[in-house]
């Protein structure tokens, strides 16, 4: 009985902590477009102008957060010259 608790209790957080950045692997290419990504909707989210708007765009910024965060954790770091490559 043990066992099995602790069976589904790992699945329960293994399935959580890969929902929680939806699915997405760093890579270095991948993480060179999430930085580009957080620009873009950093800039639409100083332009916008109906709530909403801003609403959807924070949550966009959030999520683009966390996986800017993977990224780091897995050692992929966003520079300039990157960038300028893609």
């Amino acid at each position: 009985m043990k066992q099995q608790t602790l069976i589904a209790l790992s699945a329960l957080v293994f399935s959580s902590s890969v929902l929680a950045n939806g699915g997405f692997e760093p890579n270095k290419k991948a993480c060179v477009n999430v930085g580009k990504e957080i620009t873009r909707v950093s800039s639409e989210m100083d332009t916008a102008k109906s709530g909403i708007q801003k609403s959807w765009l924070k949550r966009q910024l959030n999520a683009l957060e966390t996986k800017r965060n993977s990224c780091s954790t897995k050692g992929y770091k966003a520079n300039s010259q990157e960038i300028a490559k893609l």
